[in-house]
């Protein structure tokens, strides 16, 4: 669970941009100040205040700004000088980063970046041929980005800009989708224009990058670091992505514990609700889940499957998790059984909505570490009927940890002696975490990532233990091609619910579908963004409406 640090990101973006399709010459953007907010893993760390401004002869945008722990870093001076055209003249940069002063100066002319370089009381100087067109991205300079929304904009699938990683070097980044969002916030409605992006090298990074109308940054998310930036304006809990829009939602605001969770209600349409309401469907997204849409890789996972459920019959909730979107509350020090707190006050909203609602039939259907709260919520709260877990985890969360960060070494073709070193350092973490271990020998830059509530409960959760106090009806549905929770997790799943005896199981093997639930060809993360087939599988969606059929009769 350790972070790679922004420069892995910016060291492993070695693609030359000779020969890129470049995109539409940029136009002219909106000058002015813009806060935004950073966020690790869903936890905001830090500020970065910019201002875009126009000069007689160019452009410049200036910042400043600080990182909490773990990256612990303070951008005091950040300014990046254009031309008329966009062209990069001059950037000068002063932060410090753990306790250590870092400045650069670059200028660029004639094809060339030349850089002067400190670091404490080191001095270094680099020089390297860059295009005339070329967007200047500095590590943990978020404010640059400002200048990548413009150029971006008019860019379409396929486009390539030529980018230069200060002070590494050339490389380029890719357009592999344009789409359209409406945001509302309290001022006004946006409409984003999102572009999902390719840094390359010789492991590409993806990321996607969103500008508003007048073409200033509005988001930007970095996976690979699990990091999102975002202009306070959206951040807000006034502020909502349009997302999806279904015939039959309606926005509600429901109270949990000291706050209220943003939900939208989807009820059927054309027809008047039974006499004793519908059956209702709880879905419940993981903490780090972006949006009630329950948006992976672009795939609106969760409204694409209210769509389905309601069009069958059935009342869906879809809501905002702690902290996101609309949502109060702070997700930081929030632990699993808080967000399984969060599910039960959803269900006794329902169960007070006497109207439409069948309150003796009420499911609750989790995706990836979603199932986890689900499966914690229905242990304590007998008024969920049923529930189904989609591409759920079935290991205890300190072996999920070690699986996931074996099989990112083996990706990586790492030495046996260092993947041995990081398996080590991974146990005594977990010790230290759960079990009153020592940290001596621990990063204090992995201490401050790792000890938090959430994760320490992550770790410490088992499914076993939710499983064993429950009685009711199970469904375990699996991708065929899932890669990311190999279908050795549902197996495992289904073992739990067999060996108790106490609930019914039904196991859904789903062929050619991949974690996102929709059609693919090898099920690889990589492919993602290659995708044809955007919609969550019709297999996927039909079976899950005829297990709750019959597990809520």
């Amino acid at each position: 669970m350790r972070l790679r640090p922004a420069i892995a990101f910016a060291a492993g973006l070695a693609l030359a941009a000779s020969g890129a399709a470049h995109a539409q010459p940029a136009a002219e953007p909106a000058t002015g100040e813009a806060t935004f907010n950073v966020f690790l893993r869903s936890t905001p760390i830090g500020l970065e205040r910019t201002v875009v401004a126009r000069s007689d002869d160019g452009w410049s945008i200036r910042s400043s700004g600080q990182l909490g722990p773990p990256i612990d870093s303070q951008l005091q001076v950040f300014e990046a000088a254009y031309d008329d055209a966009w062209r990069p003249r001059r950037l000068t940069i002063e932060s410090v980063r753990g306790g250590t002063a870092l400045s650069a100066r670059t200028t660029f002319a004639a094809g060339r970046a030349d850089n002067v370089l400190v670091e404490g009381a080191r001095r270094f100087e680099r020089a390297d041929p860059v295009s005339a067109g070329a967007v200047i991205l500095p590590d943990l300079v978020f404010a640059a980005y400002e200048a990548l929304a413009v150029r971006l904009g008019g860019a379409a699938a396929g486009d390539e800009l030529p980018i230069y990683l200060a002070p590494r070097g050339e490389s380029a980044v890719r357009v592999d989708a344009v789409t359209t969002q409406e945001v509302r916030t309290a001022e006004r409605t946006l409409t984003a224009t999102i572009y999902r992006l390719t840094f390359g090298g010789a492991e590409p990074q993806t990321a996607e990058l969103w500008s508003d109308e007048r073409l200033r940054l509005l988001r930007l998310s970095l996976p690979a670091l699990a990091l999102d930036v975002a202009r306070q304006d959206v951040v807000r809990v006034s502020s909502r992505v349009g997302g999806t829009h279904l015939p039959g939602d309606e926005v509600v605001r429901v109270a949990a514990s000291g706050f209220s969770l943003s939900a939208t209600v989807t009820t059927p349409v054309g027809r008047d609700a039974p006499p004793e309401g519908w059956p209702a469907v709880v879905l419940v997204p993981g903490p780090s889940t972006a949006d009630r849409d329950g948006t992976w890789a672009g795939v609106p996972i969760f409204a694409q499957l209210a769509a389905a459920l309601s069009e069958a019959g059935q009342l869906v909730v879809r809501y905002d998790p702690r902290g996101v979107g609309q949502s109060g509350g702070r997700p930081e020090s929030a632990r699993m059984r808080d967000y399984a707190e969060d599910v039960r006050d959803l269900v006794r909203y329902l169960r007070d909505r006497r109207r439409d609602v069948d309150r003796d039939r009420i499911a609750a259907v989790g995706h990836d570490e979603g199932g986890w709260i689900a499966l914690a919520a229905a242990s304590r709260e007998r008024r969920i009927g049923a529930v189904a877990l989609l591409a759920v985890p079935g290991l205890p969360g300190e072996d999920l940890v070690l699986e996931r960060q074996r099989a990112e070494l083996t990706r990586m073709a790492a030495a046996p002696a260092e993947r041995r070193e990081r398996v080590e350092l991974q146990r005594r973490l977990h010790a230290a975490l759960l079990r009153d271990g020592s940290w001596d020998g621990i990063p204090d830059e992995v201490r401050r990532q790792a000890d938090t509530d959430w994760f320490r409960s992550f770790l410490d959760f088992d499914p076993r233990d939710a499983i064993r106090r429950m009685r009711q009806p199970i469904l375990v549905l699996h991708g065929e091609l899932d890669r990311q929770v190999p279908a050795h997790h549902a197996e495992r799943l289904v073992e739990l619910v067999r060996d108790r005896g106490r609930s019914e199981v039904e196991v859904v093997e789903a062929a050619g579908v991949n974690h996102l639930l929709v059609p693919a060809v090898t099920g690889g993360v990589a492919e993602y963004d290659t995708l044809p087939d955007r919609q969550v599988a019709p297999r996927v969606a039909e079976a899950l409406i005829a297990w709750i059929g019959g597990a809520l009769p």
